[in-house]
């Protein structure tokens, strides 16, 4: 099946260029020759077919910042792997804005012989392909998302709740936890962005999809971890998908990513996974139709999948402790999907769940007040499973006494009851039952005597 993508973004031009000494295997090429070379292509990426090997890669690297291009732009594909390996590459670099929000270093090029002899040394601008942040996309959901920042088993990501997220790049060691754990894409890599993976779906054919630290055909990720499980279904919609980890010090990162894979493979076959501790094999491919047009989040994924089952693992849970919860509804306000909603049933408030629109955030549990059974953790529980629209928690809904206004369900003003109580206050219930407005009419009237009249501040007089 074809799988289409469309996308605002105005086109990278990408060049190829064929390195002359990559037929012989031989490491001799010079990169102030190949730099003259990349230049004469006047593209912004690059995709070099050459020799896949630390000798070589090195060597392109030195002529990329001899060129002036941008290092993350650029990417290498051994003369052996074939054109759909080269197409492959260049969809990856088309349409990666990231690229240039990727930190700069400067580097010293390496002297060559000719620089020997006139004396002078060339400073290169670096760049470091580690997650970016992008505040837009985000919008401002740091104030209470924190599941970027979690996902990190070094620290280093921090959040501050007024100015966003920072990433310490002496701890990062580029795992990609947080770029797959980020519902909205917040987080990319400036050498694979997420619509780099989904140009790559686009292409036809079987993909193999693995690290840099591979040595064979295959698309180079900084670690196949980073790959959400929205994503592994986009690359399975036009073809065969290989996942292939050759291990390493981040591979004990890429369990769920392989379990995932393994799970949708049952499924509609066509996945095969390759790793040191696991090896299996692609089931019988199986029709599976996924039609996605102007793409940009990976909620549009789920939503486009056609497929019951695969959609299915897609879905996240959330499920509420009903002793705990007081229905205060500040998961319900803090949703930025509206997956959570209180809502009217008969004489009852409920508390509902849309799995449909739940990305699967976490921000109900940060906001949640109330405690778990066991008094550890939060009311909210959220977890990657199937699930259906449902109502989590309902209660009778107070009216005020007076104007027969909403006050709060039950549950919630118990807990005001007990919390004041705590504290040594007295509460009466009349009072409790009663909204704002006349909340404050019945304490003035209690304080200064029932028979006076209310006057809120401010008020003219009458008469």
């Amino acid at each position: 099946m074809s799988t289409k993508f469309t996308t605002p973004f105005v086109k990278i031009k990408v060049g190829v260029l064929r390195d002359s000494c990559a037929p012989s295997g031989e490491s001799t090429c010079d990169s102030s020759e190949l730099a003259k070379l990349i230049k004469e292509l006047h593209s912004k990426a690059i995709v070099i077919v050459g020799v896949y090997d630390d000798d070589h890669l090195k060597l392109y690297r030195e002529a990329a910042l001899r060129a002036g291009i941008n290092p993350v732009l650029m990417k290498v594909v051994d003369y052996r792997w074939g054109d759909q390996s080269v197409k492959q590459n260049i969809a990856v670099l088309e349409h990666n804005w990231i690229a240039d929000m990727a930190a700069e270093t400067e580097v010293t090029v390496p002297v060559s012989r000719r620089e020997v002899i006139t004396g002078s040394v060339m400073v290169g601008k670096d760049r470091i392909d580690k997650p970016v942040f992008l505040p837009d996309r985000c919008n401002g959901l740091y104030r209470a998302c924190t599941i970027c920042q979690d996902s990190c088993p070094y620290g280093a990501l921090s959040i501050d709740k007024k100015s966003g997220l920072s990433i310490n790049y002496e701890k990062c060691t580029s795992c990609g936890l947080c770029v797959s754990a980020c519902p909205t894409s917040a987080i990319q890599f400036p050498s694979v962005s997420q619509q780099s993976i989904y140009d790559l779906s686009q292409t036809e054919g079987k993909k193999v999809i693995s690290c840099y630290k591979d040595q064979e055909d295959s698309v180079k990720l900084p670690c196949i971890a980073m790959l959400s499980a929205e994503d592994v279904v986009a690359l399975r919609g036009s073809g065969e998908l290989v996942i292939k980890c050759p291990g390493c010090e981040l591979s004990k990162f890429t369990d769920g990513i392989k379990s995932f894979a393994s799970s949708l493979n049952s499924i509609i076959g066509g996945i095969a996974v390759q790793a040191p501790d696991k090896n299996e094999t692609a089931g019988p491919v199986k029709e599976f139709s996924l039609n996605l047009t102007n793409i940009s989040k990976r909620l549009e994924v789920r939503k486009l999948v056609t497929d019951e089952k695969v959609r299915d693992l897609l879905l996240y849970s959330v499920e509420v402790d009903d002793e705990t919860c007081t229905m205060c509804e500040s998961c319900a306000r803090w949703c930025p999907t509206s997956a959570l909603r209180i809502e009217k049933i008969d004489e009852k408030s409920a508390l509902t769940f849309d799995p449909e629109s739940c990305t699967g955030c976490k921000i109900c549990i940060n906001v949640c007040p109330a405690p778990g059974n066991s008094g550890e953790g939060k009311a909210v529980h959220v977890r990657r499973a199937k699930s259906e629209k449902k109502t989590l928690v309902e209660d009778y809904m107070v009216k005020c006494r007076v104007c027969g206004a909403p006050v709060g369900s039950r549950k919630s003003l118990d807990h005001v009851k007990a919390i004041m109580e705590g504290r040594g206050m007295q509460v009466d219930d009349e009072w409790l039952e009663l909204c704002q407005k006349h909340r404050s009419e019945y304490s003035f009237k209690k304080m200064i005597g029932m028979n006076e009249q209310f006057k809120p501040k401010g008020a003219k007089k009458v008469g």
